[in-house]
Parts: structure tokens; sequence; C-alpha cells
């Protein structure tokens, strides 16, 4: 009777659902196991890795890092005002200090271009090594001086050949050119001169050397530039920049620093040159007016023959000493204010500085004067970064109009205050001279002579004295900042970085073969490990047969105690709880296509039975392509087949072996034409019947289920089924066999065995691993021995 409840204690274990197909997230087990399994293509792949990492480090070329520090001078930072804290907290009436403006300037496309035209940036000389070409910045042996050159030059390398000691050659594509040292060239690019410093010689026989514009070398050097403030609470400014050459790094630095600081004190002596110009232009009148007055003192004594004075004209003189220097003094400061106020008025000095070290007689005017020259100035500075159009420079517009609006009606009311004082003179001035008009009219034409000598003189003395202040003052300027650190070099390069490069070679070296393989089992066809098949059937694995080494057949005779064995006894073992019930013996093999390896399973598993004490026989039922009367080498003059059309009888169908007494084979017989029709002749189901009740164990192999429907015709006389996959060998897509035999139950109890396993950890399968109950550990001593002391390693490292 045949049981058809197809469920077995395994498929419980392997109900497959979607869950099923992610089972268990990431295996690290079976991770390391791959690994092991291919320790050697990880092995090489990282040596080659490690290789290429040393080759790039050796030959890459390096940046390096260089730092320098400056300090600022930053009112800002030492102001006092109470206050100023919270303000600072509210963001309140806040603007840009000292340090962040000058933060701006460094960083400024201006500066880079000076620092460009002073060290030749744009100009790179390169000399050819064995395998790469590297950069030469010191003891150059010549050096290009473009007297001209385009500005829309984008880049262009010249080769430059010595020949001899007074020659050379420059080309470059399509242009050859044959100079002497020192000679000009006309070029397309421009006009170029080619120095030879004798200092040091030529040493290679050619030269490279790439010319880019000044533009672009500028924004190339612009953007490797680093400048930032390190702490808010300091006024120190950090620079940096990266190059391969650490000399030429330093220099660049160095350079922009002296630059930075040079135009810092040029800012600040504007002031006094502008000041300076205004003395000179106004000497330059006095002298002429003290020049004339003289001149006029001169040629009235010689007219009149007045060698001295009278005693008369000295004494008035005497008493109207005092008044004479009150009414000089007030007109010096006249002078001055109509002067200022006149420099004012003009349009062209609203984006000049006024000059303040004229009127110091006046607190309040000076106090305005030095406002609206720091502020005058700090527009100019802006503009370096801004626009004019920027809201700071409009608001500094606004309030250097206002300054100036306030210098004026402070001029004005000066003026006005000095005309007072003058009036009040001259009135007093009336009465004085209706005294002089005592005197001769000729000593009073002298006296006026004098007093406007003395007028002359004394506002020529006060220029020449305000002239020297602002002189000096010029000399005492000082840059707004200091050089704490000059430009240095980190001793070790920037990048790239040595541990990184080769952290990134071992990363490589491992990521590349987990790459292989990933892609390897991604895109296989063919079943390799056991997540091949788990992840596409439901159907459970009975047990795993690893790889004949051995012609054998039969790998179980004579008590073998290879791994191999092992396996088959393991097999009997599992046989025992799918076949639970007393009248269930028959055993069905099958396949999904030839190769796979079912008939030396059959014949191994009927011969591991039969010496268990069980009588057992093995149906030979692949009627269209029969092998196992071959490999026992049985005669198939009759079988089966003869036996189904009542040619032979069962006595004569019924052959022993010389494997086991209690092993018998059916063979096929002749091929019939039509093997599925006999399978469904009486005869068939007489013939289960009886062997059913004649022996302890029926093994049926048939012909694979995926070609033709013979094992589905011999299912119903079945209760267990042994599905044969083939490691390597089996396509993954015929697992959808096996899912659809198992789904709908059109075979009894299917079991998976997997046949020719490869022992090893790579492919995710070993001797008894997963189903093999541990029988193939401990076993198989001869087969150990055999694979060498290296092998025994890699086993115990497996397990």
């Amino acid at each position: 009777m045949v049981n058809n409840n197809h469920t077995n204690g395994f498929s419980h274990q392997n109900n497959f659902t979607p869950e099923h197909e992610q089972e268990d997230g990431l295996d690290l087990r079976k991770l390391v196991d791959k690994v092991i399994g291919f320790w050697y293509l990880f092995l090489i792949f990282i040596v080659l890795a490690l290789i290429c990492s040393f080759l790039y480090l050796r030959y890459a070329t390096p940046d390096y890092k260089i730092s320098s520090k400056i300090l600022v001078q930053d009112d800002k930072k030492n102001s006092n005002m109470p206050g100023q804290e919270i303000l600072q907290q509210l963001e309140m009436f806040n603007s840009k200090s000292n340090v962040d403006n000058e933060v701006e300037i460094l960083k400024s496309r201006s500066l880079m271009e000076k620092v460009v035209r002073k060290v030749h940036l744009n100009i790179s000389y390169f000399v050819e090594g064995r395998f790469k070409k590297s950069e030469q910045f010191v003891q150059l042996p010549f050096t290009f001086e473009w007297s001209s050159l385009k500005d829309t030059l984008d880049e262009v390398r010249y080769t430059l050949k010595p020949i001899g000691l007074d020659k050379f050659s420059l080309s470059r594509q399509n242009l050859v050119r044959t100079a002497a040292w020192n000679d000009t060239i006309q070029l397309p690019e421009g006009v170029l001169q080619v120095k030879r410093d004798y200092t040091y010689p030529l040493n290679y026989k050619e030269y490279l050397v790439k010319v880019v514009s000044v533009d672009n070398a500028t924004d190339d050097y612009k953007k490797k530039l680093d400048v930032n403030v390190p702490n808010k609470q300091v006024s120190t400014i950090d620079l940096s920049i990266t190059n391969t050459i650490p000399e030429k790094g330093e220099r660049v630095l160095n350079v922009l620093m002296d630059t930075y600081m040079t135009a810092s004190v040029e800012d600040k002596n504007r002031i006094v040159d502008s000041t300076i110009a205004f003395i000179d232009s106004r000497l330059s009148i006095v002298t002429r007016e003290l020049a004339g007055v003289e001149k006029d003192i001169q040629d009235f004594k010689q007219t009149n023959k007045l060698a001295d004075l009278t005693e008369q004209s000295k004494l008035l003189v005497s008493n109207t000493g005092d008044f004479l220097k009150q009414l000089t003094e007030q007109q010096v400061r006249l002078n001055v204010v109509e002067s200022l106020e006149s420099y004012m008025k003009d349009e062209q000095n609203n984006r000049r500085v006024v000059p303040s070290s004229l009127i110091v007689q006046d607190p309040t005017f000076l106090g305005i004067v030095e406002r609206y020259n720091a502020t005058q100035l700090e527009r100019e500075r802006l503009l370096m970064t801004n626009t004019e159009t920027n809201p700071l420079i409009r608001n500094l517009d606004q309030q250097l109009a206002g300054m100036r609006a306030d210098l004026r009606n402070n001029l004005a009311s000066l003026k006005q205050g000095i005309q007072v004082s003058i009036d009040e003179l001259n009135r007093n001035a009336n009465s004085l001279n209706a005294k002089i008009s005592e005197v001769p009219a000729k000593e009073r034409i002298f006296l006026d002579y004098s007093r406007q000598q003395a007028v002359k003189q004394e506002l020529y003395l006060f220029l020449l004295k305000k002239r020297e202040e602002s002189a000096i003052s010029k000399s005492s300027n000082i840059a707004i900042a200091r050089i704490i650190d000059p430009a240095k070099s980190d001793p070790k390069p920037f990048s790239p970085k040595h541990i990184m490069v080769y952290l990134i070679g071992m990363i490589m070296g491992v990521a590349v073969p987990s790459l292989i393989l990933y892609l390897r089992e991604l895109l296989g066809r063919r079943i390799q490990n056991k997540q091949d098949i788990t992840s596409n059937t439901p159907v459970p694995i009975l047990a795993e047969v690893g790889h004949n080494r051995d012609a054998e057949v039969v790998v179980v005779a004579n008590n073998n105690r290879a791994p191999i064995a092992e396996q088959f006894r393991a097999i009997r073992t599992n046989l025992q709880f799918i076949l639970a019930g007393a009248d269930e013996k028959v055993i069905l093999l099958t396949s999904s296509m030839s190769g796979e390896g079912k008939s030396f399973v059959a014949t191994n598993v009927a011969a591991i039975l039969a010496m268990s004490g069980k009588r057992v026989v093995l149906m030979e039922m692949d009627l269209r392509k029969p092998k196992i009367s071959e490999m026992l080498e049985v005669s198939n003059a009759s079988g089966f087949s003869t036996y189904a059309i009542g040619k032979t009888s069962y006595e004569e169908l019924v052959k022993p072996t010389n494997i086991d007494p209690n092993f018998f084979l059916i063979s096929s017989g002749p091929i019939p034409p039509n093997p599925a029709e006999l399978l469904l002749l009486e005869r068939t189901d007489q013939l289960f019947t009886r062997l059913k009740r004649d022996f302890d164990y029926v093994i049926v192999d048939t012909a694979p289920i995926g070609l033709v429907t013979d094992a589905q015709l011999l299912g119903r006389f079945a209760h267990a089924t042994l599905y044969l996959l083939r490691q390597g060998y089996t396509f993954k897509a015929q697992l959808q066999i096996t899912k659809d035999l198992y789904m709908f139950r059109k075979l009894p109890k299917i079991s998976l065995i997997v046949n020719d396993v490869k022992a090893g950890a790579a492919n995710g399968y070993g001797y008894g691993y997963g189903y093999g109950y541990g029988y193939g550990y401990g076993y198989g001593l001869e087969d150990e021995q055999k694979k060498g002391m290296f092998k025994k390693k890699k086993k115990s490292l497996i397990k």
C-alpha cells in the first residue's frame, strides 16, 4: 500500500516562505569559511595591493603643507567699552573687526597676483627622471624672463635642450628656436629672455618648462591658500598652503606676508603723503610771496636811500610788537583755514584724506579730521575686497559725506571767529595808523613792508615745521601686523599619507576578491553551496556526498572508513527517520538531468543498507540509459523490460551481486521503445507488491524527472524520494522542479542529496555539514594522512 502522506520530519524544518529566503542575515561562520576556503585568492590580491601601494608611494608626487602665523593689531579686541560683551552676545552693532578685514585682504586676488609676479609662479621647471617628471625650484641653471606675455595664455610646454655651453634649442609643438643664453626671443606667446645662471651646471640633456598666464597661476594659488582665524578671542591669523616643493611653498607664503605688510605701511603713508603734498603746495606760494615782499623792501630802501630806521620808527615798532604778533597769528590761521576750505570744496578731494597736522589750535576740528581720515582709509581698504555698491561701502560714503559737511561748517565757524579777531585788530590798527601818520611817509611805507614780511615769514616757518613733523611721522609708520612664525614646511608630506594608502591597499586587497566571489555566486547558474539550494527550494537536504577521488563504484565496501563512506552511513541513519513505518520500504531516486550521480548514489545506498543485514534489491529503472548493470558487471540481456512483457520470470529477474549476499539487482533489460507504457502495466504493480514482501528495502533508480515522466509514474509505489543534486553541475533553475514536486506533493516524502561535494569551507559544504550529524568527523584517518600537514591545518581552521 502506497503511503500518500508526503510530509516528513525534515520538511517541517524547511518551510519555504519569503522570510526563509532571507534567512539569518549575515552568517559570520559562512563568511569566515569562504575567506579560509579561498585564502590563496585573498593572499594574492592583498600582496598585489600592497605592492601597488608601495609603487604608488614610491613614484607619486608628495604634497607638503607649509604654515605661518601673523599677529594683527586689532583695536576692537582691546576695547574696554562698558557692556561690550553683552552687545556682542546679542549680536547688536556687530561690525567686522580688523582681523576679519585683514583675512579678506590676505585672500584678495590682487595681493596674490603681486606674489605670482614677484616669484614668477606662472613658470614651472621640470626634469625627466626614470619614471616621472620632477619639478625644480632651487639652484636653477636658467630662468625664463618674460618682457611681455599674453593674458589669455592657457598652458604652453617648452622643451629646452642645451647645445654646448653657449646655446640652447627651445621647442614646442610646431615651433623650434635656437638662441644663445640671455638673448631675447620673439615667440607667439610674448617676448622671452632665457637667463643663464652659471653658478649651477646643466646636469640634464633636456628641461621641460611649463608656462601659464599670470591670471591662471593666481587663481591656482589662491585656491591653494588657506587663511583662517584660529580663535575669535585672539588677533592672530594662520596661513597655510600646499605644494610639491617645500622651498617653493615657503617662498610663496613669505613673499605674501611681506607684500601684505608693505601694502599696510603704504596705506598709512598715504595720509602723511597727502599732508606733505598740501604743505609743499602752500610753501611754494608763500615762498614766492615772501620773496616778493623782501624784493619790495629792497627796492624801497634802494629808491629812498634808507640805511637805518629812525629812532621814532624803532620806538613805534617796539610798542606795536605785541599787536603785530597777534595780528600775524590770526592772519596765518585765516590763511590756513581758507586754504583748507578751498581744499574741502574741491570735488576731486572727496575721496582723499584731509591734512590733519596744520590747525593744532582747535582740538574739535582735529578730532573730526582724524575720524574723517580713518573712515576714508577704512573705505579704501574695504574696496580691495568689495565693490562700491556694497551696503557697507555706501554706509561709509554717507558717514564721509556727513563728516565733510561737519568739517566745512567747523571751518566756516573757525573762519568767522578768526575774521572777528582780525577785524578787532584792524580797528586797533586804525588808532595805531593815526600815530604812525605822524611818522614820515617813507618810514611808514617801510613799516608796512616790514609787517607784510613778518606775516609771510611766520607762515613760511610754520609750514616748514609742519612738513618736518609729517616727514618724521612717516618714517615711524609700521605695518598693521607682524610675523610671529615665518613660513615653515612640515617634515613629512601632507599627502599621500603612507598609512592611509596602505590601509586602502589592504581594503582593496580584500574587497576585490570578495567582489569576485560575490559576483561568482550571484551570476553563477549552477549550485555551489547550501545557500543556493535553501534559497530556491523548500525541500530539505537529507545528506551530502563528497567527491569520489577513487575509481571504485561501491565506496562503502570492505568496511571503508573514508569520509565518503561515512556519509553513506549517515544517509542510512537518516532514512530510518523518513521510513518510520514497518511497511515503508520503497525508496525512489531521481534527479533533474543525466550526470548528477544518481546511479552511483543508488548503488552505494543499497550497498550500505545491505551491509546492515537488510535484504535490499536495487531496481535499474532508468530504461532509456541504464548504467548500474554495467557498473556492477551484471548481464543486462534480460531484465525489467523483458519481465514486463512476460519473457522473464520473477526468479530470473532478481539477480544476486558480488558486493554483499543481501544485495540484489534488477537490471533494466534491453532498452524498450515505450518505457513509460511498461511502467503502467499490471505486471509492474505485481512486481512491486512481491518485492515489498520479499525485501526489507527496495531502491528504485529512475530516469531524470526533468526530462521524462518515468519517476512520477513510479512515484505511486515509493514511500520516500531522494532527489539528487550535484555541486557545480545542477542548474539553480532546476531547483524549481523540486519545489513544484514538493508543493504539489507529486512525489512522496521528497528529500535532497547533494552529490560530489568538494570538501572545504570555500563552497559552504563540509563532510557532515548541516545534516550529517557529525558522522563525517573523527573518521577517515587514512584519507587525512594523504592530505598532508598543511591540509590538516586547513581542516582544523574550518572546524
